[in-house]
């Protein structure tokens, strides 16, 4: 074997768990807890990044997209400015819809014309659960 081969070789092996690493899926990353006003004041800060966020999950009015959103009050009066799409199924948005949650999800900031007034959205979301903590109503209870 030439030298060359035995270096190539040596390079292959040492580098292959890095790579097997880099392909691994998204939800294999470990969320980083952050919160959801800081997110939407720095949005560019956090693209492309596995968060954990919590907040009240609503309907963002009349069709049946949902959002998450800073407080209880932002979203029964669907204040869209205070909120972040969920690209979220509608089975799972009607079980967990006019509640407090905590997920883990990939966030994506706008960008295009029009990203000034956009404050992007969240995908392969994973984690979601109830988060009952200072939700008096008798419904939410378990």
């Amino acid at each position: 074997m030439k030298r060359r081969e035995v270096v190539a070789g040596l390079v292959g092996l040492v580098s292959q768990p890095f790579l097997e690493s880099s392909q691994a899926g998204v939800t294999d990353v470990k969320a980083r807890s952050l919160s959801l006003i800081r997110l939407l004041a720095n949005p560019g800060n956090f693209d492309g990044r596995r968060l954990q966020l919590c907040g009240y999950l609503d309907y963002n009015g009349i069709d049946t997209s949902v959002g998450l959103y800073v407080s209880e009050n932002d979203g029964r009066n669907f204040m869209i400015s205070e909120s972040i799409d969920l690209h979220l199924d509608e089975a799972t948005a009607g079980k967990l819809a006019r509640r407090y949650v905590i997920l883990n999800a990939t966030f994506h900031a706008p960008k295009g014309n029009g990203s000034e007034f956009l404050n992007g959205f969240l995908d392969h979301i994973s984690d979601l659960k109830a988060w009952n903590y200072g939700d008096n109503r008798p419904e939410a209870q378990p």
